[in-house]
């Protein structure tokens, strides 16, 4: 028995050692995973050291501080750090708990903590002190941002883009071409060039890393994306990223980086269908210090990127340079209303040339990277960026947004928790890219054909007012395929120029275009003894064959003044016809009761043929409200309400719910020149209220409704009065939004985030 029990104790210490020893390697592990920063890997194995051992502090705050850098695990930061404060009245125990509240949008409990934290640390500082005094002063900024966008959630819809694109492991910093047929995007996992590499680009499996790739892939026909692969021409065993397309899709730009580099940009085009070797931009975008993220202008003419170049305003910051006899000219810093003390990263320039999409950590971030926009002004001047809010912005990190030329979809990579996430980054898809209001531009896309074969030209565009040229584009040599974005307000002469034939011109006049609009048209040149010959249709007539098909007539400006100038005229002519009848001694119907001559006749027919310049009071009766949740409208998403059988179809399925929070208004008109719009016709519907949007577009509403078809029955009593571009949209908090983006969202009923 004594030797049985000797036995069992031998046992039981080598047990404990084994176990001692399987705790230690595990503890080795967790730590080697939590210096890498790789904490999703650190959290699994804290959670069972912690489980082992549950009175061991440094396991338990190890463990929360994973969670405040683990998406999927954030909401147990509160739980731990919580714990830890019960016996902890340090400052410190403020500020962790402060940070765990602040990502999981506790932004006023957040507030209290962090401004505790700081009340101490005013006492006694230590250098050690400094970086979390500064990054608990840049939390409680975060927090008060975040409880102002909380009170105005943006409408929209947010998805994981999915497979075959998004996997188990890290995809981010999408680029898109303009019609959104071309994504490429950085993947960094098991599938990179060279495996796990170390610092010196060797292979460990041990400690090596995975490095970043290119990798593309294309829309099929059913709007699925293709199998993704590697662009391997531009992938080494360093780190090598996609940062920016341009918008025909033709020329790339990437990030390269290695063990004596810290980062350049590079451009690669596409010849022969295949990508050529990227090129080193030169000096004036490059320095030695790290230049990571960049955006090129449609018309080729400017490069927005970020720098960490000492002479800036924070961190990183954002330049622009102008193309110079061909290269790239100095770059530029864009000035404090764009950058602040903290990064700016991930220009992206919409191909309307005036609206820049940016990542920053500044600004009205609510934690980490958020997404702001600004609009470029007539005068060049920007505006004050805005944050495109929540849920688009969260506490973690959301970058790389780029949107599609007509504003219907934005693309952006972010490490946010749930929503679908299939892995450490993600990309993600929003609905609609522009909230409220719609860039303006017209997106030239067709294919150009020698004797009717695809054929590679070189596209040519000059604005006919200033002379000013496009950088030239080139067709595709294999499908003759090209694809161009032109901004409103110029005249644009198009030169197709085919090496042995003859060049030929066109004119595409969109100087008073006010929507997005998508122009298809072949190019077709000959040689002179070549038959069959295709009819060569002129640009013009294709876009007044576009215009037609638009039953909403709001696509010109100047259809509004074109209608009032006719009513003009009409009543010119009735004034016309009075003094005609005066003068022959005749009586038309409207003289009879007037018996006091010339003058009073002219100014009774006056009165007559404009009724609407009498101030009446204007009283529409109202529907009652069906119900207060919006149908199930998924059968008109993504579909025009320009169609009168959708439309129709919206206000049986929706006219008489009151959504909400939504107020509809009858929109009356929307114009660059507003000075040129009078609304005197419409004055009995009362006052219009005029808003000037960031868009340089200045837009009238009348009149506020709480269903869709009150406010249809005062659009058509106002269209019957001659302005027949009014149209309805409806407002959220004081912001603007298309019933299309409503549709999306299903008139904001859907939960989204």
């Amino acid at each position: 028995m004594k030797n049985f029990k000797l036995g069992l104790s031998i046992i039981a210490l080598f047990v404990s050692i084994v176990s001692r020893a399987q705790t230690k390697d595990m503890k080795d592990e967790a730590m080697y995973f939590f210096s890498s920063k790789n904490y999703a890997k650190a959290y699994e194995l804290y959670d069972k050291l912690l489980i082992s051992s549950p009175k061991n502090f440094d396991y338990k705050f190890r463990l929360g501080y994973c969670c405040l850098f683990y998406p999927e695990k954030k909401a147990r930061a509160i739980e731990i750090f919580e714990d830890i404060k019960i016996s902890d009245k340090s400052p410190e125990a403020d500020y962790y708990l402060a940070k765990a509240y602040h990502i999981n949008y506790k932004f006023d409990k957040a507030i209290v903590l962090y401004e505790s934290f700081l009340k101490q640390k005013t006492v006694k500082v230590t250098e050690e002190d400094k970086a979390f005094i500064e990054d608990a002063k840049v939390g409680l900024t975060n927090c008060k941002n975040g409880k102002e966008l909380v009170l105005r959630k943006v409408v929209a819809e947010i998805k994981n883009i999915g497979s075959p694109v998004n996997t188990a492991e890290a995809e981010n910093g999408p680029v898109i071409s303009a019609d959104q047929s071309i994504l490429i995007y950085t993947y960094v996992g098991k599938q990179s060039t060279g495996g796990l590499l170390n610092d010196v680009l060797k292979p460990d499996e041990i400690e090596g890393t995975y490095h970043e790739d290119i990798y593309i892939s294309t829309k099929n026909s059913d709007s699925t994306w293709s199998i993704p692969h590697g662009i391997s021409i531009l992938n080494s065993l360093g780190h090598d990223a996609v940062v920016a397309i341009s918008s025909d899709g033709n020329t790339l730009f990437t990030f390269v980086s290695s063990e004596k580099n810290p980062g350049d940009l590079y451009q690669s085009n596409k010849q022969n269908n295949e990508w050529t070797k990227a090129k080193k931009l030169n000096s004036n975008i490059n320095s030695e210090f790290w230049e990571g993220s960049c955006s090129i202008s449609s018309d080729g003419r400017y490069l927005f990127f970020a720098s960490e170049r000492p002479g800036g305003y924070g961190k990183r910051d954002l330049y622009v340079s102008e193309l110079e006899n061909g290269d790239w000219g100095v770059a530029k810093n864009l000035g404090p209303i764009i950058n602040t003390e903290q990064n700016e990263d991930d220009p992206f320039i919409h191909p309307n040339g005036i609206t820049m999409f940016f990542s920053s950590e500044g600004h009205k971030s609510i934690g980490g990277y958020d997404i702001m926009y600004s609009i470029k002004k007539d005068n060049n001047e920007w505006i004050e960026p805005m944050s495109m809010g929540i849920p688009l912005n969260t506490t973690e990190d959301d970058r790389a947004y780029v949107v599609s030329a007509d504003g219907n979809y934005g693309y952006f990579s972010s490490n946010r928790g749930g929503v679908g996430g299939k892995g450490e980054q993600d990309i993600y898809i929003v609905m609609p890219g522009i909230v409220g209001d719609q860039p303006i531009v017209a997106l030239l896309k067709g294919s150009v054909f020698a004797n009717n074969k695809p054929v590679e030209a070189k596209i040519e565009i000059v604005k006919v007012e200033s002379n000013q040229a496009y950088t030239p584009y080139y067709s595709n040599s294999v499908t003759g395929n090209f694809l161009l974005a032109l901004t409103p307000g110029n005249n644009y002469k198009v030169k197709i120029t085919v090496a042995g034939f003859d060049p030929i011109e066109d004119v595409l006049n969109i100087d008073n275009l006010q929507k997005f609009i998508e122009i298809k048209k072949d190019f077709y040149v000959y040689s002179p003894d070549f038959e069959p010959k295709k009819n060569q249709v002129p640009l013009k007539n294709v876009l007044d064959s576009l215009l037609k098909k638009e039953s909403n007539p709001d696509v010109f400006k100047n259809d509004a003044i074109s209608a009032q100038t006719n009513k003009t005229k009409i009543n010119k002519a009735k004034a016309v016809d009075a003094k005609s009848a005066i003068a022959k001694n005749e009586k038309t119907p409207k003289t009879e009761t007037i018996k006091k001559g010339k003058k009073e006749l002219i100014a009774k027919t006056e009165e007559v043929s404009k009724p609407d310049t009498l101030t009446v009071s204007y009283n529409p009766t109202t529907t009652p409200c069906s119900e207060s949740v919006m149908p199930d409208l998924s059968a008109l998403k993504g579909k025009s309400l320009n169609d009168p059988l959708i439309y129709k179809q919206l206000l049986n399925l929706a006219g008489s719910v009151c959504p909400e929070g939504i107020i509809f208004k009858v929109q009356i008109g929307a114009y660059r020149m507003p000075k040129n719009f009078t609304y005197k016709h419409l004055k009995k519907f009362g006052q219009a209220e005029v808003v000037d949007y960031p868009d340089g577009i200045t837009r009238f509403t009348q009149l506020s409704y709480k269903t869709i078809i009150d406010a249809e029955k005062s659009r058509q009593e106002i269209i019957a009065t001659g302005q027949k571009d009014a149209w309805i949209t409806a407002f959220i908090n004081g912001k603007r939004y298309t019933l299309e983006e409503l549709i999306a969202v299903n008139f904001n009923n859907k939960q989204i985030n």
